[in-house]
């Protein structure tokens, strides 16, 4: 009995000194244990320092995605989880929220128009079923 306390006092010391050193590591236990708020804030310094992780885009776009947030800061994160073709599973809404983001501001250009096309055919086959 006295081992087996000891060793899971030893796992739980070593996941508190990994979850401690690392912030992602930190932000996916927040977010795992429903902390949206604090995971998004060590997520929005990561992805600050760290641009080119893309998996950070993916895990941000998520919280925001599951906030409903559909601000400017969430719309960029958004189109860049598109046009980076990262994957993300709520990829046909985000779509959609993004192509009204760019008739709302009037976006005319190429590939605004072709994300518009993509996002109104995906609603119109979704419509049909």
């Amino acid at each position: 009995m006295v081992v087996v306390v000891a060793v899971l006092l030893a796992v739980v010391a070593l996941v508190v000194v990994v979850v401690s050193l690392s912030p992602e590591l930190r932000a996916n236990y927040l977010f795992w244990r429903g902390q949206n708020r604090k995971a998004r804030k060590i997520y929005e310094a990561l992805l600050e320092r760290h641009p080119e992780k893309l998996n950070l885009y993916r895990k941000l776009g998520k919280i925001y995605y599951l906030e409903n947030r559909r601000d400017k800061k969430a719309l960029k994160i958004f189109e860049l989880i598109i046009r980076l073709k990262i994957p993300f599973e709520y990829r046909d809404d985000i779509m959609l929220d993004v192509a009204k983001y760019y008739i709302i501001e009037g976006r005319k250009d190429t590939e605004a128009i072709k994300l518009i096309e993509r996002a109104v055919d995906k609603e119109i086959k979704r419509l049909e079923i």
